[in-house]
């Protein structure tokens, strides 16, 4: 892999740790404001917005990227114009379908759907974001695929900022009036931020566009090509989205059904799903950024026939990339009841956060793998594990939950990542050539970490779990660099055996 790779990696695995650092906390501080309950509201109320969202924006942005894209490079820059206006009109026609969709459905949302009329006001208010993002996916896919990328940088953070000050400002002033007031903040804040965020963009574009643009004499839009590109596209994400909403509505419903109270029930599903697992995902930032640069990198492998090459830098994804989730299950399992206090304030999370440990590095290397079968062409399949596994995912839900409670879900996580995993890893050794050390990146990785993590707890014997968060980070980083250390001696060791070898056998 070449140094820009590395670069391109290095870079965007910084600034997607800094904005999910600061996207974390930002949860950290809507998790104590509006506490479990609240959070578990939220949270419902997110997974019916987010089926709107999809069907707002799916597969526009990247229609948008590969169709400006394919202009260019054909030498017909004239073309973009039509393509953007085909963009705008397939955009704005399923925007304004969704915001229909959820605003004269919230009742029936709200009442029958999740169960709670406490939903509908919030619904409402989610409703008008979705034109302005519809809008706003076609102009990120429009820059994408003029290779300006950093115009859809400064609208993500400029963004995060805004949303992050506005709710901060609408969930102090409205908390005090109860958890539903917190909430319809919360919904507030989303939409003005995406109007908001519409309007950079497209102030960018016209900036672009004046500067870049080149007119052609065909002022007719390109809306059969835009939806026979799109459509294709979010048919499956339509399904999974669809699946995934049944799945976390049912969660609630059968966690009553178990003999919980409504309040209890969304205090559970809150502290798991809203808390605990955005901090077990949280470490996949490193992983999420190089993961997506693997992409192109078998794609171009792939057309040229350099399956050598392509098997290389599979044993070295995998390989680091069980190193690096071994790690983070040790950090997470250990340091997780610190973990749940320091961020959340909440020893349930901890104790949910120290139960998912345990699939961290299947979920890791799953994520790497399906990147992978897409580099390859394999986008296809991968789209039908995803829809089988949302599937199964509702049928266990089902089954599981009334007869386990809120730990039913965690073992829901568990099985399904597993299948996931299994079904995607298989397919990927069918196709690509590639080993896996299990001394090297499981046993040395686990044997160190535990053993780093461990000494690290008695050494910063202070405060129990009730550390504050800089003292947690001085643990933390204490652990790491006493288990690094000894990883990279081990490696660097080995790798001067191989190099001495080969040597002598030249």
């Amino acid at each position: 892999m070449s140094k820009g790779f590395f670069r391109s990696g290095i870079m965007l695995t910084l600034v997607g740790i800094a904005m999910r650092t600061v996207a974390m906390f930002f949860s950290a501080f809507i998790s104590r404001t509006v506490g479990a309950e609240g959070t578990g509201l939220y949270t419902l109320i997110m997974t019916v917005y987010s089926f709107a969202l999809t069907l707002a924006t799916s597969g526009i942005s990247l229609t948008v990227t590969r169709l400006v894209a394919s202009a260019i490079g054909e030498g017909r820059p004239e073309q973009v114009g039509r393509v953007l206006r085909g963009a705008f009109l397939y955009s704005l026609a399923f925007g304004l379908l969704a915001t229909i969709g959820l605003f004269f459905g919230a009742d029936l949302l709200g009442a029958r759907v999740l169960s709670d009329e406490r939903t509908i006001t919030s619904l409402r208010v989610l409703a008008f974001s979705l034109i302005p993002a519809a809008l706003s996916s076609a102009l990120s896919g429009y820059f994408v695929g003029v290779k300006r990328v950093a115009f859809n940088a400064a609208v993500s953070v400029f963004s995060q900022a805004v949303r992050i000050i506005l709710t901060v400002v609408l969930v102090i002033y409205l908390a005090p009036y109860g958890i539903v007031s917190a909430v319809i903040g919360l919904c507030i804040g989303i939409t003005l931020t995406e109007i908001l965020g519409f309007w950079l963009i497209f102030f960018e574009f016209l900036y672009d566009w004046r500067k870049n643009g080149k007119k052609g004499s065909d002022k007719s839009p390109a809306i059969s090509d835009v939806g026979a590109t799109a459509l294709p596209l979010g048919f499956s994400a339509y399904v999974r989205s669809l699946l995934l909403n049944v799945e976390h509505i049912l969660i609630p419903k059968k966690l009553r059904e178990s003999g919980e109270s409504q309040s209890e029930a969304y205090s559970h599903y809150g502290t798991l799903h809203g808390m605990a697992l955005p901090l077990v995902t949280y470490p996949m930032s490193p992983l999420s950024s190089f993961a997506g640069l693997l992409v192109p990198e078998f794609a171009e492998d792939m057309s040229a026939g350099r399956r050598e090459r392509m098997s290389r830098i599979a044993s070295r994804a995998t390989n680091a990339t069980l190193t690096y989730a071994i790690i983070s299950a040790v950090f997470l399992y250990v340091f997780a009841e610190e973990l749940g206090y320091v961020v959340y304030d909440s020893y349930d999370a901890g104790y949910y956060i120290s139960t998912l440990a345990f699939v961290v590095p299947i979920m890791y290397l799953d994520h790497v793998t399906d990147s992978m079968l897409k580099g390859i062409g394999e986008q296809v399949f991968s789209m039908w594990v995803n829809i089988s596994d949302s599937l199964l995912s509702v049928i266990l839900v089902w089954l599981l939950i009334p007869r386990m409670g809120i730990m039913g879900y965690a073992v829901v996580i568990v099985i399904m990542e597993s299948y996931n995993f299994f079904l995607s890893f298989m397919r990927l050794k069918r196709k690509i050539r590639f080993d896996i050390s299990p001394v090297r990146c499981i046993i040395l990785p686990l044997v160190c970490a535990m053993a780093a993590a461990y000494i690290s707890r008695l050494i910063f014997n202070y405060g129990g779990s009730s550390v504050s968060a800089v003292w947690l980070v001085v643990k933390m980083i204490f652990a790491l660099c006493i288990t690094v250390i000894p990883l990279a001696i081990i490696n660097a060791s080995r790798e001067y055996k191989v190099e001495k070898i080969l040597a002598e056998q030249n």
